[in-house]
């Protein structure tokens, strides 16, 4: 018991350094959440001689910049959706919810889903700031780390 409860504290330690920059973006993503934060490039008659691209907001940039910068993305994230059996926002959504620390593959998987798939696919990223599901990620982060990230107890005494 007691060394999977130190199992834990170093995992948070680990993990935390990661995490905790992208804390700084938790108003913005509150702000803009059940809104686009992306428009279709227009000016100048685009359409008729190109194909339309999308236009990011500064601070979704700044943050996808962030996230790519870290460990938090995992390139085989659709192994957790197949084994967790993800396949709809709401799903995301009620998985992210009930994370644990013992299952935090779950919080990076669905970011590195929205992540790398907005490298490819124009519109995810903003409809992950729309649906709120970076938001989900990084409050259900910070509530773990307010729980498991305490000076740990032994025997009574706190150290």
């Amino acid at each position: 018991m007691e060394q999977d409860l130190d199992y834990r504290h170093k995992l948070v330690r680990r993990i935390k350094p990661e995490v905790e920059p992208l804390f700084r973006y938790l108003p913005w993503l509150e702000a803009k959440e059940g809104q686009m934060v992306s428009s279709t490039y227009t000016a100048n008659d685009v359409s008729t001689y190109s194909i339309p691209f999308p236009v990011y907001d500064s601070t979704l940039l700044s943050f996808i910049k962030e996230v790519q910068k870290s460990s938090l993305t995992d390139k085989n994230y659709v192994y957790i959706y197949t084994r967790h059996r993800m396949k709809t926002t709401e799903e995301e959504r009620a998985h992210i919810e009930n994370v644990t620390i013992t299952n935090l593959e779950i919080l990076t998987g669905v970011l590195s889903k929205y992540i790398l798939g907005g490298m490819t696919k124009g519109w995810v990223w903003s409809q992950a700031v729309q649906d709120g599901i970076f938001l989900a990620i990084l409050r259900k982060f910070q509530t773990l780390f307010e729980l498991w990230d305490q000076p740990e107890v032994k025997l009574g005494k706190q150290e």
